[in-house]
């Protein structure tokens, strides 16, 4: 009788594991990414089925953008959302460093699947498709992107003395550990971050911060948590093939 029980017990774990781990893999993102020349053919066998958007900033995409392209601001979520219908969404941005990968990670967090990311931007796909010259001054407004990306939001009320908050994060291909930082509104974060590999990049874009990572050496970075909801992260250094930075990614949750 002993026996059978113990047996019960060990498979009750066993399966236990099994359902974490199933669970963990399904939950884990992985992003698409197409190259200028497998989107063009995409978009010629199947247009109705997906849709291009356009996640620079309003003034470069009346600049030039993409045959078809819908524009919508990278870190507006219901304008994407909007953009995207019923449609599989694919993101670029000036060279799908950050705000390509970061509007694509948003919608796939909103519910949409398959969510792809043109690898290289508006830039490649330039280059590769209009045959421009990334050197040529007179297509400067393609090649290059404004200094100050980050959405313009007005100043919000937060509860004071609610402490201060540290945080070790390490980024690693392609990854970053701890990929979630849970804080209470109106608290003083700091993160402690470092690459342990090549030169990587953070982004969060609703709090200003970006960060270049260059090997093995911390940076402090410190801000007031003064909104609440959940905010993504992203390495904004493009740091191996496409999908897998595309792949590096995270969220700040304040509650």
């Amino acid at each position: 009788m002993k026996k059978i029980v113990i047996g019960i017990v060990l498979f009750l774990i066993l399966a236990t594991l099994s359902i974490t781990q199933k669970t963990a893999s399904n939950t884990s993102y992985q992003a698409v990414t197409y190259a200028p020349v497998e989107l063009s053919n995409l978009l010629k066998r199947d247009k109705d089925k997906y849709v291009v958007i356009d996640v620079r900033s309003k003034v470069e995409y009346d600049a030039g953008h993409i045959p078809g392209a819908i524009h919508a601001d990278y870190y507006d979520t219901e304008a994407l959302k909007k953009a995207a219908g019923d449609k599989i969404p694919i993101t670029y941005c000036a060279f799908s460093a950050m705000r390509g990968p970061y509007a694509a990670y948003s919608l796939y967090q909103q519910g949409f699947k398959n969510v792809g990311v043109l690898a290289g931007g508006i830039s490649q796909w330039a280059e590769d498709i209009e045959e421009m010259d990334s050197s040529d001054p007179r297509f400067r407004t393609v090649f290059n992107h404004p200094k100050n990306i980050f959405p313009d939001r007005p100043k919000t009320d937060y509860p004071k003395g609610r402490g201060e908050v540290q945080f070790n994060i390490v980024a690693t291909r392609f990854k970053f550990e701890p990929n979630e930082i849970v804080v209470e509104h109106g608290q003083k974060v700091t993160l402690h971050i470092r690459s342990d590999d090549i030169v990587h990049g953070i982004a969060i874009p609703e709090f200003g911060i970006e960060e270049e990572l260059p090997p093995y050496e911390e940076k402090d970075i410190t801000f007031i948590a003064d909104r609440r909801g959940t905010f993504p992260f992203v390495c904004n250094v493009i740091c191996g093939r496409a999908h897998e930075h595309a792949s590096m990614v995270g969220n700040l949750i304040v509650k």
